[in-house]
């Protein structure tokens, strides 16, 4: 759920130009966490740091030869 959250969280960001200005108002983590709290979204500061864990872990997985192949390639 928390990268649901965090996704919905920089939707909301990229189509508010005044939650971004509250925004950059933030000067560390826990304030970013605590803006979208206010807002309703369901995020901790461990989600900012995971989704950024995961994404190059996906990342990993699409270059190498381990990642899943597209349908209809060979092994």
């Amino acid at each position: 759920m928390s990268r649901e959250a965090l996704s919905a969280f920089v939707h909301a960001l990229e189509h508010s130009a005044s939650l971004r200005r509250e925004l950059k108002c933030c000067s560390d983590d826990a304030e970013i966490v605590s803006l979208a709290r206010r807002c309703d979204f369901a995020l901790n500061r461990a989600d900012l740091y995971e989704d950024g864990r995961i994404s190059n872990m996906e990342s990993w997985f699409s270059r190498s030869a381990l990642g899943i192949r597209k349908q209809g390639g060979t092994d």
